[in-house]
């Protein structure tokens, strides 16, 4: 998301200290990540997490209950892009006169993506 939001203040001058202030949180939090990561990775040898690693932490999957959650998580995300980007495809071109509607919306669908995917893991884990 901050991403997105560094490309949309760069993309107008007027707003040079906003994109700077979106890049130094940016570059904040990835370095925050990376000692977080190593903190975790001492105290917890026997699961470690790859700090760039090409699966993302979600698929940890411990058993096959949480393979199971996993997979119903990850259906339900393949639904709400079949229903999204259609719905995109056509905001992108109404709004085609617009720079900022495409970073937009492909900001808005990757955060759609993980709410879609953790309420459906809080869902599913609460209800067993």
């Amino acid at each position: 998301m901050l991403i997105i939001a560094f490309l949309l203040f760069s993309l107008m001058n007027t707003q040079v200290i906003l994109a700077k202030l979106c890049f130094g949180i940016l570059v904040t939090v990835t370095f925050l990540w990376l000692i977080l990561t190593r903190i975790y990775n001492r105290k917890n040898p026997h699961d470690k997490i790859r700090l760039f690693g090409f699966i993302p932490s979600e698929f940890r999957e411990i058993d096959e209950g949480q393979q199971w959650v996993t997979y119903k998580a990850c259906r339900n995300v393949y639904i709400y892009y079949s229903i999204a980007l259609p719905v995109t495809a056509g905001i992108c071109f109404l709004f085609s006169q617009h720079n900022f509607v495409p970073l937009l919306c492909i900001g808005l669908l990757g955060a759609g993506q993980y709410i879609v995917y953790w309420l459906t893991t809080i869902f599913i884990l609460n209800r067993i």
